[in-house]
């Protein structure tokens, strides 16, 4: 495991997933977001941040538009 039990942590997909979105519930204080919905606010709020590879991307994307 990732040791994500009873932690605040954000999970950062490129694309929905529904499953992985289903899954996470069994997280306690997990949320599941695409790269388009990443702020620096839940950046901070999180204890944890899994980035999926396929979310990189889009990151990248973002952050160079601005």
């Amino acid at each position: 495991t990732l040791g994500l039990e009873n932690k605040k942590s954000l999970i950062v997909l490129g694309d929905s997933n529904k499953g992985v979105y289903l899954s996470s519930r069994n997280f306690k204080g997990s949320e599941v977001i695409t790269n388009s919905e990443l702020s620096t606010y839940k950046i901070l709020h999180a204890n944890s941040v899994v980035l999926l590879e396929s979310s990189l991307e889009g990151i990248e994307s973002n952050l160079n538009k601005q």
